[in-house]
């Protein structure tokens, strides 16, 4: 009985014991919401060397202005996140961009529209830019650095969304990415924002608010990272042989148990 109870109470403490360091962890999680340095830190490119940067971070497909220049856009944004406190664990990481109107070119001109339905997805870049007036579609900062791939260096795609609402929030998950920064794993230039079907023979735009252009800087992009503390279990060679030893110790008291039933069953026979 004696047994039993120890390794009862031994259960009860390893689960409280994690249960503990469990909700420990729920309640130390922080979040943190960045933004965007404007002068350097948002851009646009065109698949040309001729016009770099309009004023929202626009996502283009498919539209051409005349024979010499189609209209691919791509948005470039990146976010200052050194200022998060160092050991810690990347818990989750949203990236927010605000839809201020979505078009289809009609052969003529931009026709606004209540929604899209359009595969937009974010990139990791791999090779720093500087924003604003300086990124074109060969370079990464003109005139100095030229990309390595005319239209930016990136990863395969993050994350993407398929739907979007004038006046409402799109929402990337870029948990990975913002790990990879804050672990040291890889250096923070941002994202590259793109139509997945960029030459598509309709005109599609998708606009998203920059840092002032339309609304307030709370519609400004935004990235959401939470924290939480690391949960790291050591091991502990004592605790380990103690409870190897109450399982022994409950297997024998079972042995011995049976043992004597066994021989008062054959007594009482006898």
């Amino acid at each position: 009985m004696k047994t039993y109870l120890i390794f009862s109470l031994l259960l009860i403490l390893l689960t409280s014991t994690l249960f503990i360091a469990c909700s420990s962890l729920t309640l130390n999680e922080k979040i943190y919401t960045f933004q965007p340095c404007l002068s350097n830190n948002i851009s646009i490119m065109r698949n040309n060397d001729y016009s770099s940067i309009e004023q929202p971070l626009t996502v283009t497909s498919g539209f051409k202005t005349d024979d010499s220049q189609p209209s691919d856009e791509r948005g470039l944004l990146k976010f200052d996140i050194s200022s998060l406190p160092k050991g810690f664990k990347v818990k989750s990481a949203k990236l927010y961009l605000y839809v201020i109107g979505v078009y289809m070119w009609n052969g003529k001109e931009w026709v606004s529209k209540p929604a899209l339905s359009r595969t937009i997805q974010v990139h990791r870049i791999i090779t720093d830019w500087v924003g604003w007036s300086f990124t074109y579609w060969s370079y990464a900062s003109f005139p100095s650095k030229l990309w390595n791939t005319p239209g930016g260096d990136f990863l395969p795609a993050t994350a993407s969304v398929n739907f979007e609402v004038s006046g409402t929030w799109n929402v990337w998950i870029v948990t990975k990415d913002v790990e990879a920064w804050y672990n040291g794993e890889s250096p923070n230039y941002g994202w590259l924002i793109k139509d997945l079907n960029e030459g598509d023979s309709i005109g599609y735009r998708v606009e998203y608010n920059n840092w002032f252009y339309v609304f307030g800087v709370e519609y400004s992009p935004k990235l959401e990272v939470a924290l939480i503390m690391k949960l790291n279990f050591v091991f502990n060679p004592f605790l380990l042989t103690f409870f190897i030893n109450i399982v022994n110790i409950q297997k024998f008291q079972i042995q011995f148990n049976k043992s004597k039933k066994y021989i008062k069953l054959k007594t009482t026979y006898i």
